[in-house]
């Protein structure tokens, strides 16, 4: 038997590493506080505002506030959003590759990437984070091309096939926040039901009813992206080594 065995535990941005012996367990300490390495310059005074967006209007609404809005701007979303991940993503795209017409959820609502955990008791829902972005790029520009995944609520940066599809098709990227999944659904998630697939357990289609839950704008339907914006600006010369790659979402695994 080996003396001691190494893990590591991989999360949307970053990792933890465990050293474990017979006798000690090492656990790599993170960081409390990483907003105290932001520069300065680069702090917002007015972080607290942010936009109201009524979910419950038509989609395309919705879309011409955004399109009024510059990329990195902080949102607050209130209304009905449909949640969907990986396995539900290639079922639709197997049913359009037949010939069958693609679900009419997608055309009338933001899709969030995401899957609940088990519901607790006295609660709308188990944790709700989003899952990372990048797994679903390759359908954007199918999906927008049929009028579908419009708006798109996730982690992490994409790839620059989105920003093409979005500028192509007028949609739109927004970010969420990581590794807040259980607060996310404890402050912001009000109601939560299957819209089709149930027996892919979490992987279903579902519909959440939302209330305030903070997004920004990532990808706007002019082609600007937020996180090339960002690195152009700054070029990485006032932020620590390699806060830049974990903040575009390069390093997500989940």
């Amino acid at each position: 038997m080996p003396d001691s065995y190494d893990a590591l535990l991989f999360c949307g941005s970053q990792y933890q590493k465990q050293k474990l012996t017979s006798t000690v367990i090492w656990l790599e300490k993170l960081e409390h506080n990483p907003g105290q390495y932001i520069p300065a310059s680069l702090r917002e005074e007015n972080h607290a505002q942010h936009v109201q967006l009524d979910l419950n209007r038509p989609l395309r609404d919705v879309m011409q506030d955004l399109a009024r809005l510059p990329v990195g701007t902080r949102v607050s979303l209130s209304g009905p959003i449909v949640v969907a991940r990986d396995i539900a993503h290639a079922k639709i795209k197997a049913r359009l590759d037949s010939g069958e017409p693609m679900p009419d959820y997608l055309k009338h609502h933001i899709v969030y990437y995401a899957g609940p955990a088990k519901t607790p008791e006295n609660m709308a829902c188990g944790s709700l984070g989003p899952t990372t972005g990048g797994r679903m790029d390759g359908y954007v520009d199918t999906f927008q091309a049929a009028g579908r995944s419009l708006v798109m609520l996730s982690k992490g940066n994409r790839s620059q096939q989105v920003t093409d599809a979005c500028h192509k098709h007028g949609g739109f990227n927004l970010g969420s926040i990581g590794g807040a999944a259980a607060l996310l659904a404890q402050e912001y998630v009000k109601s939560l039901r299957c819209l089709e697939y149930p027996e892919l357990g979490m992987e279903a289609v579902w519909m959440m009813e939302v209330e305030n839950l903070p997004a920004f704008i990532l990808v706007d339907d002019k082609g600007n992206n937020f996180f090339s914006q960002f690195e152009q600006k700054h070029r990485c010369a006032s932020l620590p080594c390699g806060t830049l790659r974990k903040m575009n979402g390069s390093a997500n695994f989940n």
